[in-house]
């Protein structure tokens, strides 16, 4: 995940939707515009966009912010805590729960690394330390077509380690790992508010 995390999930998919059925992967969700969640043998090929309505520099600074996940997304997000931080490189420690596992699974913990490239308004992760996949991800952020808002668009790839979990609940999770994300990002701007709790 995470965050922003949590991370994740090409883009001739994401165009047809669900390998040319017109449909897309993810359930309906505010966070997520277009989807793309398929398998591959063991790995995940993911791509999945969100529009945010802000600019793209305001959005990606948002972003670059996972450790403030648990602040800003709660419900979900039970720990992010940056452990390392050096040069345009953190490590996050994210302890997230995704409400569509079952009991046992709920709760993941994911050790993730965020390298930043401010300046192709990009940023890469990779999971160090997650029990069920190595994940590596890149999160673009570009101008929407009208120029106001932002289209951030994840490429993701998910080698499943242990496939414990049934197909179908593993890519409900990785839409809702990149869902969380995005909330922690339109929180972040003010575009949404935390749940009262």
């Amino acid at each position: 995940m995470r965050t922003i995390v949590v991370v994740l999930l090409g883009a001739a998919l994401a165009a047809a939707g669900c390998g040319g059925k017109g449909e897309p992967s993810c359930p309906p969700a505010k966070e997520i515009a277009t989807s793309s969640v398929v398998k591959n043998g063991d790995t995940w090929d993911v791509v999945i966009t969100s529009n945010i309505e802000a600019p793209v520099d305001k959005v990606l600074e948002a972003a670059e912010h996972p450790e403030k996940g648990h602040d800003l997304v709660p419900e979900n997000l039970l720990k992010t805590e940056v452990l390392k931080e050096e040069g345009s490189t953190k490590t996050v420690d994210i302890v997230a729960r995704l409400d569509i596992l079952p009991p046992g699974f709920k709760v993941q913990n994911i050790r993730t690394e965020y390298t930043y490239y401010p300046q192709d308004k990009r940023f890469t992760t990779k999971s160090i330390d997650f029990k069920l996949a190595d994940i590596t991800a890149e999160y673009k952020f570009e101008p929407s077509a009208d120029g106001k808002g932002t289209v951030v668009k994840l490429n993701q790839k998910s080698k499943d380690k242990s496939p414990l979990i049934l197909d179908s609940l593993q890519k409900q999770a990785l839409c809702e790992t990149f869902s969380i994300q995005m909330k922690v990002v339109r929180r972040g701007l003010g575009l949404d508010e935390k749940p009262a709790s």
